[in-house]
């Protein structure tokens, strides 16, 4: 929970990213399209909510159940039909041709959709999406998670999250926080395209000496505090 926000205790996860400040000069309006199982659904949508890290309280979610593991091509046809600036991926996919997929995924970048994607999904391949695989609440990589000091995207914590589900852990949750906070900071500048959101979020803490910086929600803010104004 986050001191500021309806006076509770704030979370120590929020320090980690450097949220604290961040959460306080806005609440979040732009909406979220969660696009995951349907027993994911309620996990991913609640983490920046109210009951979770109260990252965008304000912001709508939309959700898209897709059954595990089904073709790419369905997972395009998805894609295709969102409607929202942000589209957070969190799921298996299956065997397939994927040359329909990374279409679809260029088709957002053109829609200026921001895509976040669990770290360890066929979607994360794409150049366009943001990759990020989750941390420990002192920003180490998961016990869950490969290392590979080539890894693209963003490290943002994902274990033992605060939800309305109860505290839960996984790269699609740390993705979540990601989505959470680009649905922020897309709310305090909100004539930023997605490629400045997102070049924004990707320079992180730059202090790792391998694999993917840290998600900073600051510097993200002083990035398109500087560019997008």
């Amino acid at each position: 929970m986050i001191s500021g926000v309806g006076g509770r205790v704030r979370s120590p996860l929020v320090d980690l990213v450097r949220l604290t400040r961040v959460v306080r000069w806005g609440s979040g309006a732009e909406a979220v399209e969660v696009i995951a199982t349907e027993a994911d659904t309620p996990f991913l949508s609640g983490v920046g909510g109210q009951d979770g890290l109260a990252i965008n309280p304000l912001s709508p979610v939309l959700t898209r159940a897709v059954g595990q593991s089904r073709p790419p091509g369905e997972l395009a046809g998805v894609l295709r039909a969102v409607t929202a600036r942000i589209a957070l991926v969190s799921l298996a996919v299956g065997e397939g041709d994927e040359h329909p997929l990374h279409a679809a995924l260029d088709d957002t970048a053109t829609r200026d959709i921001l895509v976040v994607t669990a770290g360890d999904t066929a979607v994360a391949d794409h150049s366009w999406s943001i990759p990020v695989l989750s941390c420990t609440p002192s920003g180490r990589p998961s016990w869950f998670v490969d290392p590979d000091p080539d890894a693209r995207g963003l490290l943002a914590p994902g274990e033992e999250v605060p939800g309305p589900q109860g505290p839960t852990t996984g790269n699609g949750v740390a993705a979540a926080v990601v989505a959470a906070t680009a649905a922020l900071l897309w709310t305090m500048f909100p004539a930023a395209t997605a490629s400045q959101v997102r070049s924004a979020l990707l320079i992180g803490a730059s202090h790792r000496p391998s694999g993917p910086p840290l998600l900073d929600a600051e510097r993200a803010y002083e990035q398109l505090a500087h560019y997008a104004t």
